[in-house]
């Protein structure tokens, strides 16, 4: 099973590819009947709509992966008290525990 890392690369290759056929689409324009020029401006705005979509979503998963992965707390000592603040901390990075007033 691919990491969200993975998968987010996944999705930004897919998007490249998606951009670059929707660029060999628009360069071969000139050599089209009207009719078909037409087909191929919406089958290129889809792909490049598709595209935005793809990199979106490969933006969030970069994100949640950020969210997921804890930074390490640092006291004076350099180790982490208790188990109980490390929990604290990435509960509010997720923005689930809101930190005390």
């Amino acid at each position: 099973m691919p990491t969200l890392q993975q998968l987010a690369e996944n999705y930004e290759r897919q998007a490249a590819e998606g951009e670059a056929l929707a660029n060999r689409i628009l360069a071969g324009l000139n050599t089209l009947s009207r009719e078909l020029q037409v087909r191929q401006l919406e089958s290129a705005g889809t792909l490049l709509q598709e595209a935005q979509l793809l990199r979106q979503e490969a933006a969030r998963l970069r994100e949640t992966c950020r969210l997921l992965t804890p930074e390490p707390l640092r006291e004076k000592d350099g180790s982490i008290e208790n188990s109980e603040t490390a929990s604290k901390l990435i509960l509010r990075r997720l923005n689930i525990l809101r930190p005390p007033h």
